[in-house]
């Protein structure tokens, strides 16, 4: 448990509360004991819940795993008392709070919308990978390496999806703290909980940007891919075309029958393979002339 004394707010900060802890806290701010069940392990969903004399919410926010290179879901409790501010994080949040410094004049209220803007912001930070690699790959995709690029791709686009989950679900989650915090702070929150809003939204914003852009690439990295399948297709059928009918001569003078021409006269062998030659350099010629090979 780490706790920060402001002169208008204390801050109370448990990662991953023990039985201990949980007890702590129902006794001495009274907390529901469905809320302190809630809080024993993270949660299924966001929710914004009022109480006579708190405040609780569930918050999720996306963290980059560089191993799995995709982004998962961190999850923040809020419960907030007249003068108290209680947060309650599982894996993945500590490194993102632990640069958090609550104002040391602020209310409840200052401290959860200064933490909610530090979380936004570090979602800004997030985004920073998939903008990197969604200029890499704008940079790599006339290189010839269709293959590589698509598989960077793909990977890319699983990471937007998972982060683009997340982010979208904060909207109902401030839309309801809008509503359910004016009740509960008064009419003076409006501005601070419609910024956080606002910013919210830049960040999905961009986040639909690089995911267009992203959609644009493979657009084109296919059809690049296609257009060498097709001229690898373009190619085989014209040297289909061009051995064919030869193989056709060969097949009709390996047979075994009686007034064969030029079968018999000397040189035959060669008479008939210069034939073939000519034949398919005739034919090679007309096909580059049409523009077929």
């Amino acid at each position: 448990m780490e706790t920060k004394i402001g002169k208008n707010a204390t801050w109370i900060n448990l990662e991953k509360p023990s039985e201990k802890d949980l007890d702590w806290l129902q006794k001495e701010f009274d907390f529901h004991p469905i809320i302190i069940e809630e809080l024993r392990n993270p949660s299924a969903r966001g929710k914004v819940e009022v109480y006579k004399n708190y405040l609780f919410f569930i918050y999720y926010f996306p963290i980059y795993d560089a191993e799995d290179e995709a982004s998962t879901r961190a999850e923040i409790d809020f419960l907030i008392t007249k003068d108290t501010i209680i947060t309650v994080h599982y894996d993945g949040a500590k490194k993102v709070l632990q640069n958090f410094a609550p104002p040391a004049l602020g209310t409840p209220m200052d401290v959860m919308y200064e933490l909610i803007e530090h979380l936004i912001n570090f979602e800004e930070r997030e985004l920073r990978h998939i903008r990197e690699k969604v200029e890499m790959v704008g940079k790599e995709i006339f290189k010839d390496r269709e293959r590589e690029v698509l598989e960077r791709i793909t990977y890319l686009k699983r990471d937007i999806s998972e982060y683009r989950i997340i982010v979208r679900l904060q909207g109902p989650i401030f839309h309801s703290l809008l509503i359910r915090g004016e009740k509960f702070w008064g009419k003076a929150a409006e501005v601070y909980l419609n910024s956080l809003i606002g910013d919210q939204l830049k960040v999905v914003n961009q986040l639909e940007d690089y995911r267009e852009a992203i959609a644009d690439f493979e657009d084109t990295n296919n059809q690049l891919m296609n257009l060498k399948i097709n001229s690898v297709m373009k190619t085989f059928t014209s040297l289909s075309f061009l051995t064919f009918p030869f193989m056709l001569v060969a097949a009709i003078f390996s047979m075994n029958t009686r007034d064969m021409p030029i079968v018999g006269l000397p040189h035959a062998f060669w008479i008939i393979f210069g034939i073939m030659v000519v034949g398919m350099v005739a034919l090679a010629a007309y096909f580059k002339r049409k523009g077929w090979f």
